[in-house]
């Protein structure tokens, strides 16, 4: 008997998907800019936003808008870091691996009074091969980054929907 309700409770829920779930403050409507970036990295703002569109357009308790007139509220990001430092070397003290830090400051804030109904910072972190042709190291780094800018979004869903 506790087995079967142990296996019933582990096989209830899917895990992955955040069906049910809305943003704070009962918000359907939702208007997102682009990304504010702080860093000299360029383009980091566009990384970042077709995995945001793409993460919140998915859920079906969240439409998102155009305009900020007719949202509920704002998803503001802001880009505040952005660092590649080497991560390995070989054998004759030439970088072998890099990894690259993304630091991005969400606020969710009401439209009609300007309310504060979230805010987070969420980081993460993607090591890649160096490489010895720089068009080669650009591609690895912008893999690295979209990898970093999808990894965020599906972040930032989890923390908006599970109110964390």
């Amino acid at each position: 008997m506790k087995l079967a309700v142990l296996l019933l409770l582990l096989f209830s829920g899917c895990g992955y998907q955040f069906t049910g779930g809305g943003l704070p403050g009962d918000v359907r409507l939702l208007n997102l800019p682009l990304a504010v970036n702080q860093t000299a990295e360029p383009l980091l703002e566009n990384a970042l936003a077709a995995p945001l569109t793409a993460v919140l357009a998915r859920q079906k308790s969240i439409e998102v808008v155009e305009s900020a007139s007719r949202s509920e509220a704002v998803l503001q990001a802001t880009i505040t870091d952005y660092l590649v430092e080497p991560a390995s070397y070989d054998s004759n003290d030439r970088i072998s691996a890099f990894t690259a830090t993304l630091i991005v400051h969400f606020t969710l804030t009401q439209q009609k009074d300007g309310k504060l109904l979230w805010q987070g910072d969420l980081q993460r972190q993607e090591t890649y091969s160096a490489a010895v042709d720089k068009n080669k190291q650009e591609d690895l780094e912008a893999i690295a980054i979209e990898a970093m800018a999808k990894n965020i979004a599906d972040d930032l869903l989890y923390r908006l929907v599970a109110r964390f």
